[in-house]
């Protein structure tokens, strides 16, 4: 009997002698691999369509070669003052500085709105009249406010990233589990040990994924917000090539302004996990 016994359970655990996260890495590499051919094929449907067949006037819709040409231009040459890397390099001060004040102030109101019943009683009401309106309509009292420069810009990128960042930090408080509060408290630990140590932790994923999600609200915010009087930025070299009639560069900060939040969302999915790997489960992906 001890021979059968430890002859099973030294038996291995998945079929085929596979281990438990292969097949996960199997989904992962299929998924790029349709990701990769829907580009693929957009971007071939592009080119016929303009270049081949000419269906659409370049007015209309530019050649995919046109717009790299464009953009290639850009980056060697200066534009309105500046190359494409000055113009991302602008806008990526407006994301990034609104970004960074909304988590510093978002986060820290949405956790106290959860936690607190007199808080959020306070800010709750506030926080659901100003919630509906478009940062886009803030523009105007914005240049009021802090005038026409960098200022105004932060204010209309923070205005559209605390949103989510509120929310999420809100409602990852309220949804921490009371049985750990109670146990916590039982063994002795003191209100601020309880939050640092079991609330947090609890509402840290769903925190995380509101502030994912404020990122990518900075970023299609950009536009709008270097309408407040730019000169420079993705946002400004947008709409100057729109004015200039110029598709082919429109297209080209379209598609800048795109790959960068793109990019920037798949480091915070990827830093995720890495951040709050006990809770893996709530990445909504």
């Amino acid at each position: 009997m001890t021979k059968t016994a430890s002859h099973r359970s030294a038996a291995p655990p998945e079929r085929g002698g596979q281990a438990p996260d292969e097949p996960r890495r199997a989904g992962r590499a299929r998924r790029r691999v349709v990701a990769t051919a829907s580009v693929l094929v957009l971007a071939a449907a592009w080119y016929l369509a303009t270049e081949v067949f000419a269906m659409v006037t370049p007015l209309v819709l530019p050649s995919p070669v046109d717009v790299v040409t464009a953009g290639v231009s850009v980056a060697t040459e200066p534009y309105s003052g500046s190359t494409l890397a000055g113009h991302v390099w602008a806008s990526l001060q407006t994301v990034l500085g609104g970004w960074l004040l909304a988590i510093v102030i978002g986060v820290p109101l949405g956790s106290a709105m959860g936690s607190s019943k007199i808080v959020d009683t306070l800010a709750g009401p506030v926080f659901n009249v100003l919630r509906p309106i478009p940062p886009i309509a803030w523009i105007p009292l914005a240049i009021v406010w802090f005038g026409i420069g960098q200022g105004a810009r932060f204010f209309v990128v923070f205005l559209a990233a605390a949103i989510p960042c509120v929310i999420n930090a809100r409602e990852g408080v309220r949804q921490v589990d009371p049985v750990l509060l109670r146990a916590a408290r039982t063994l002795g630990a003191g209100t601020l040990t309880t939050v640092r140590r079991v609330a947090l932790p609890s509402a840290a994923p769903l925190t995380f994924t509101g502030i994912r999600l404020s990122l990518g609200n900075a970023w299609m915010t950009l536009v709008g917000a270097e309408l407040v009087a730019a000169s420079a930025g993705l946002g400004f070299l947008l709409l100057d090539a729109r004015r200039s009639l110029q598709p082919d560069l429109l297209f080209a900060a379209m598609l800048v302004i795109g790959l960068l939040g793109a990019l920037f969302g798949a480091g915070m999915r990827w830093l995720e996990p890495r951040l709050v790997p006990w809770e893996a489960g709530h990445r909504d992906r």
